[in-house]
């Protein structure tokens, strides 16, 4: 297994796109944390950016989906429905209209139309759920 934020590492992006470790405070009591990835992705790339929001416990994801679609980037939360613990997709459709709620099983296809359309007209439009 890779992982790309060990236990006790905080994952961000600085420009240009360089990836960072470090010890920064806990987000939600945790860290790694998803929120100061988001953040940080979102700054550094901002409407190239797709956020996704998977099962998990407490609220974490949520602002930094938030940040993202500020950015002009692309959220997309797994159905919380089908999640193995719902609460955050339950919490990032609770605080932003994410462009994309879809199950599990039909993420990868999503990813991939999403990376085609971006590459191929430099961007995206407006996006509906799926």
């Amino acid at each position: 297994m890779f992982n790309l934020a060990p236990a006790d590492r905080r994952l961000t992006v600085k420009p240009p796109g360089q990836c960072m470790l470090d010890t920064g405070p806990k987000v939600h009591f945790h860290r790694p944390a998803a929120d100061p990835l988001f953040k940080s992705a979102a700054q550094t790339f901002g409407s190239r950016v797709i956020g996704v929001v998977l099962t998990g416990r407490d609220s974490d994801g949520a602002e930094g989906l938030r940040a993202i679609k500020g950015a002009g980037g692309i959220g997309v939360v797994q159905n919380p429905a089908e999640a193995m613990a719902p609460d955050m997709p339950c919490r990032a459709l609770a605080i932003d209209h994410p462009d994309f709620v879809v199950p599990l099983a039909e993420l990868p296809a999503l990813l991939i139309r999403l990376t085609d359309t971006a590459s191929t007209i430099g961007g995206h439009s407006s996006a509906s759920d799926s």
